[in-house]
């Protein structure tokens, strides 16, 4: 059903992807071109058997999730429940971040680099290789602080490793920039690698929540709140006790 919608739709859906490039793919019309007679085809195959993965993921998750489903408990699978959207949801967010920040600016620069020298014709497997690529990627990167959060909340890692792991992260960025990212430019590797190291952060934090952080949180709130009620107390019954001992001694 997925393939057939995304063959039956095909032409909006690569102008949507093409959009990005705000038409600098090629002198004709900003397009991308294709140079052998079967490669358009082989390229909406593609699209469509894509757009297939996408429409069938959510069933093939449900379809797991109801085979492991007598070997959990029902806590697990309440969590389970609300962890995978979760996951989806950071997806959606890097898949986004890839499709309205990261293409667009990457493009321009790598499209506009030799203006004067040479004009761009990009193939349309070429572009379409990409796109799918940085799309899919980030997406799986952005998923990053649900992960940390799972890989604590089953105790397989522990927040301390991850925080004593933190000095490692920026070349790791870096060099993961490097893999997701055809370029070589320094721009497109800080867009990549600084989301990255970001993310990592905002991991730790989940990692944090998971070991119960926000249990000592409440209680260092709670006994802080404590503390001041008794300051303000005390600040509140010195006045008073002053003045009757003056009338008590003027009495």
């Amino acid at each position: 059903m997925g393939a057939s919608l995304t063959w039956y739709l095909r032409e909006e859906i690569f102008r949507l992807l093409v959009a990005p490039a705000e038409g600098g793919l090629s002198p004709f019309g900003g397009l991308p071109v294709f140079t052998a007679p079967t490669e358009m085809l082989g390229a909406t195959i593609h699209l469509a058997m894509l757009g297939g993965g996408v429409v069938a993921f959510p069933v093939a998750t449900a379809a797991v999730f109801s085979l492991a489903s007598p070997l959990l408990s029902r806590k697990q699978r309440r969590f389970l429940l609300l962890f995978v959207p979760v996951l989806f949801v950071f997806f959606l967010g890097g898949a986004a971040f890839a499709y309205f920040v990261m293409l667009p600016v990457g493009l321009r620069f790598l499209l506009h680099f030799g203006e004067g020298i040479a004009i761009p014709m990009v193939r349309l497997t070429e572009y379409m290789s990409l796109v799918t690529a940085l799309i899919f990627w980030l997406g799986v990167v952005f998923e990053l602080p649900a992960a940390m959060f799972l890989l604590t909340k089953l105790r397989l890692m522990t927040h301390g490793r991850l925080r004593r792991y933190r000095k490692y992260v920026p070349a790791a960025a870096f060099v993961l920039s490097a893999i997701i990212t055809p370029t070589f430019d320094v721009v497109n590797q800080v867009m990549v690698a600084a989301p990255i190291i970001v993310l990592y952060e905002v991991g730790l934090i989940f990692s944090w929540l998971a070991e119960g952080g926000h249990k000592l949180l409440a209680r260092r709130i709670w006994n802080r709140m404590k503390w001041v009620a008794r300051a303000v107390k005390k600040a509140a019954v010195w006045p008073v006790r002053w003045v009757w001992r003056q009338v008590r001694r003027i009495c």
